[in-house]
């Protein structure tokens, strides 16, 4: 090692070498160059002081080249490799010291020095801190054994009660949901059913024509009804202003002798706004052209035609096939137009013979 120290040193003070050799050999040290190697004056003549030397030199030297790269970087050219990124990033974090551990370590080279009053508070108060820190960690210890007692005495942990629960509970939601569904079809149908019974039956009010459905004729003894010689064919309401005279049409009186329910129909002449009311009883009048054939049951009232204009209506009324309410509702639609227009009524006595009501009694 001696020797690469001297070759090391021989390159960078010549004299110096010679200063060594002599002084390893026993001679006298002899300094030729004393302006140019002021170095050997200094140091002993022993390998420990070459090694000092040599060492503080590098040192010097490596800390010169740091404080370089550090005051003027390569920022330009791109890393080469890890051995580059190291020599260049590393004079960074050698000088990036806290300026609080420099301060200890220059102060504290000093020797000790004496706690001021600054220190002392801040030692009162990280001890106070330091006691309240340990307070609050023995409540929580506290507390913490106190949970893990009362869970001792429960009959399951909490964590399966949590997970039982919330599988109930999701259960009794997706039974909810199943039950909103069939409910919210259920009245749906329901919906649908009372519109289409709605609509069945604004079509059987409206309709002028089509099947009507048979009416239960009610078995009475053959004197509830009487014979009816003469037929409502009196023109009910205001006359016509064209004739002074209202014409009226008379049927042939039947020669029967008991008292037996007529089938024969009654033609009545009724202005177009009864209709509302004849529909209301359920009489439907339904053209002469649509009528079922013979055989198959027939509609209580038939349209022949209309007069005036279209402001009266012939009608035919087979009683024998009206109710008991229809037959009460058909004569006080009747007595109301007769109410309405009494001088006509009086004209012809004969064809005024109102219907039998429904207690088997005629209605005056």
């Amino acid at each position: 090692m001696a020797s690469g120290i001297y070759k090391w040193f021989s390159g960078h003070c010549y004299p110096f070498q010679e200063i060594i050799s002599e002084a390893t050999v026993g001679g006298r040290a002899r300094n030729h160059n004393q302006d140019q190697c002021k170095v050997a004056q200094v140091l002993p003549f022993s390998e420990d002081s070459i090694l000092h030397i040599f060492i503080s030199t590098r040192f010097a030297s490596r800390l010169a080249s740091d404080h370089a790269l550090s005051l003027y970087p390569d920022v330009d050219t791109p890393f080469r490799n890890t051995v580059d990124v190291v020599e260049r990033l590393l004079p960074y974090h050698v000088f990036q010291q806290p300026k609080e551990d420099l301060d200890f370590l220059i102060q504290g080279s000093k020797g000790k020095r004496k706690a001021t009053e600054e220190d002392l508070v801040d030692e009162i108060r990280e001890t106070k801190f330091a006691l309240e820190c340990h307070r609050r960690r023995d409540v929580l210890e506290a507390r913490f054994r106190k949970i893990k007692t009362r869970l001792g005495t429960r009959s399951a942990p909490d964590e399966q009660v949590v997970l039982l629960a919330s599988l109930a509970l999701d259960s009794q939601r997706s039974e909810t949901t199943l039950l909103n569904t069939e409910l919210r079809t259920a009245r749906t149908e329901l919906e649908r059913r009372e519109r289409e019974k709605r609509m069945a039956s604004n079509t059987a009010r409206t309709a002028y024509y089509g099947s009507t459905p048979a009416v239960a004729t009610p078995t009475l003894p053959p004197q509830y009804y009487r014979g009816y010689p003469y037929g409502y064919t009196q023109v009910y309401g205001a006359p016509m202003q064209s004739s002074s005279t209202s014409t009226f049409s008379i049927s042939p009186a039947p020669t029967t002798a008991h008292y037996a329910v007529t089938q024969a129909a009654i033609p009545v002449q009724l202005p177009v706004a009864s209709l509302p009311s004849l529909h209301a009883l359920g009489i439907v009048p339904v053209p002469a052209a649509s009528l079922p054939p013979v055989g198959q049951p027939q509609p209580p009232a038939v349209l022949r035609g209309s007069t005036s204009n279209g402001t009266m209506l012939s009608l035919e009324i087979n009683v024998s096939l009206l109710q008991s309410a229809q037959m009460s509702g058909l004569a006080m639609v009747l007595n109301s137009l007769m109410s309405r227009n009494p001088s006509s009524s009086t004209q012809d006595p004969a064809t005024a013979s109102p219907l039998p009501g429904s207690s088997g009694q005629t209605t005056s």
